[in-house]
């Protein structure tokens, strides 16, 4: 792929990134709320989801447990990575880099699938908060398989800080939504220029947590009546898709940012 190829790549990945946050900062007080009439969550019902997203994300994060490398075919996805990858370096357009983004797409597809039949499945038995642990197993699954395919290691402990601040940022608005963009876009420049990150990663953990909490508190809910809990299938897939809209422009990104830095030391 041609150097100015690469460039302009980046701007259109930078345009809707940029685009993602615009969206999230003007949703300031307007998260999901009942709708006129209905009733409100039951008072507590936040804090006990805030609760269960945290505890999940512990235990899925866990270093010594590693569970996330036993849910991600890690090989599978190097190996496609790097052939695609040289398909990239022989194209100089953007034919081969579209194969990468089709199987982002896969990805994509696969996690928004699971998602709602996990949402739909419990959701139709009147299970809301308790699916916590697997709906925070999914997210996470999606954001290392799709590092893997653009052939970032999940494995560094700065790609596993970057994961989770993508996590905690997807679910931010208004103001949160605005620092977390600089914030991210400050760790992307570290990254590019091959600094490694480092965050508070309890810190970041609760905040995602919280956010998610705060999202979903009214969803889960619903989802905890039986029958009328299938529509968890749209909620979970609503929640995927937005962590997706944001991970495929951060990770591709990272991939294009990467070509960029290799063709500078080439010419020097």
């Amino acid at each position: 792929m041609l150097p100015q190829n690469v460039e302009k790549e980046m701007h259109l990945c930078r345009a809707q990134y940029l685009r993602f946050f615009r969206v999230r900062q003007d949703r300031v007080g307007k998260q999901e709320r009942p709708a006129e009439g209905a009733a409100p969550p039951p008072k507590g019902q936040r804090e006990a989801l805030d609760a269960a997203f945290s505890k999940s994300l512990r235990l899925l994060l866990d270093p010594e447990r590693q569970l996330m490398q036993k849910l991600v075919n890690r090989e599978a996805l190097e190996k496609r990575f790097h052939q695609l990858d040289q398909l990239v370096d022989r194209d100089p357009g953007f034919k081969a880099l579209g194969n990468i983004e089709r199987e982002v797409g896969l990805i994509c597809g696969g996690g928004m699938s699971a998602a709602a039949l996990e949402g739909a499945g419990l959701g139709s038995l009147g299970v809301g908060n308790p699916e916590v642990i697997l709906l925070s197993a999914l997210m996470l699954r999606s954001l290392y398989e799709m590092a893997l395919i653009y052939g970032v290691s999940v494995d560094r402990p700065w790609e596993k800080d970057l994961a989770l601040m993508v996590l905690s940022a997807a679910f931010a608005s208004g103001d949160d939504a605005y620092r977390d963009e600089r914030d991210l876009s400050r760790a992307l420049d570290s990254l590019a220029d091959g600094q490694p990150i480092t965050i508070d990663r309890d810190r970041r953990i609760r905040q995602a947590a919280g956010r998610m909490a705060q999202s979903m508190s009214l969803q889960k809910f619903i989802q905890g009546i039986p029958v009328v809990g299938i529509s968890g299938m749209f909620f979970n897939t609503a929640a995927m898709t937005r962590l997706s809209s944001l991970s495929r422009c951060v990770y591709k990104y990272r991939y294009l940012a990467g070509k960029k830095r290799a063709y500078q030391h080439y010419k020097m």
